[in-house]
């Protein structure tokens, strides 16, 4: 997970207290999920010692647009409170989406796939490059590339995989699949067998393990076996009309012996 040393927050701006339904949602929030017992937790917490840290907000005309803050909009709105402490940023589009990524990052731990579509609708969205967005988060490019990567898997494997405790690396094995299935099954047994980052990346390897060959036979074997086949049968028919026949088969290195034992009827007796 990113953790950026500094925050692109003002330092020094006047706190303001704000209507909470003047406050609308950030259309970008980098944190898809919240728990309830997170907001309640929170909640209890403000009506015991007050907001302690206020949210950032931007002018959108008559009313703010939530920059960070949500969980602390949501505890507030829990306790029945109708205005929230409040830092109003002049920011643009870009510097709002960044601002709100870092600032959940510095806070509660946010899900690396929440953090890598934050980046990439940042990337998408504003004129800043790969390189400039690593360094605000204080990760080199390579790390920024890495977690980009895990947007690859299809998007109804990273949901279940925000669903577990399934770590990064964990995610990351999971991209050498192409079958959106088999990553699906195996996100379920590395959660409910609690497989190491190594386990499962041994289960992709066999997954990946080419089959052995089916064994051949070869043409000239196969003949073979048809003229045994052929021959066995005419002795099964002999036998049956009363003929009794012996056969055997017998392999050599270089060629194959069938015996078939025919009896002789001894001749009468000559009448002196």
């Amino acid at each position: 997970m990113f953790k950026p040393q500094t925050s692109p927050r003002p330092a020094n701006r006047a706190i303001a207290r704000i209507p909470l339904d003047a406050i609308r949602p950030n259309p970008t929030q980098p944190r898809r999920h919240l728990t309830p017992e997170s907001v309640q937790q929170l909640a209890e917490s403000i009506r015991r010692h007050g907001q302690l840290s206020p949210v950032l907000v931007r002018r959108q005309g008559d009313q703010y647009e939530l920059i960070a803050g949500q969980r602390r909009v949501m505890a507030l709105r829990l306790l029945g409170r109708t205005q929230a402490e409040a830092v109003v940023l002049s920011t643009g589009d870009c510097d709002s989406a960044l601002i709100a990524l870092v600032e959940n990052l510095q806070r509660e731990a946010l899900n690396y796939l929440d953090e890598a579509e934050a980046c990439r609708h940042i990337l998408d969205s504003h004129p800043i490059t790969q390189e400039r967005l690593a360094a605000s988060l204080s990760v080199s490019p390579s790390a920024l590339a890495n977690r980009l990567r895990l947007l690859k898997l299809p998007f109804r494997v990273r949901d279940a995989l925000r669903r577990t405790n399934l770590s990064e690396r964990h995610a990351r094995a999971l991209l050498r699949l192409d079958d959106e299935e088999a990553q699906l099954s195996l996100v379920r047994q590395a959660t409910e067998q609690r497989m190491s980052v190594k386990q499962l990346e041994n289960r992709v390897n066999a997954l990946l393990r080419p089959a052995p060959p089916k064994p051949t036979v070869s043409r000239y074997v196969r003949d073979n076996r048809i003229i045994i086949n052929a021959v066995m049968d005419t002795v099964k028919e002999l036998n049956h009309i009363g003929v009794n026949v012996q056969s055997r088969v017998e392999e050599c290195a270089d060629h194959i012996d069938v015996v078939v034992t025919i009896p002789v009827r001894p001749e009468p007796a000559s009448q002196a």
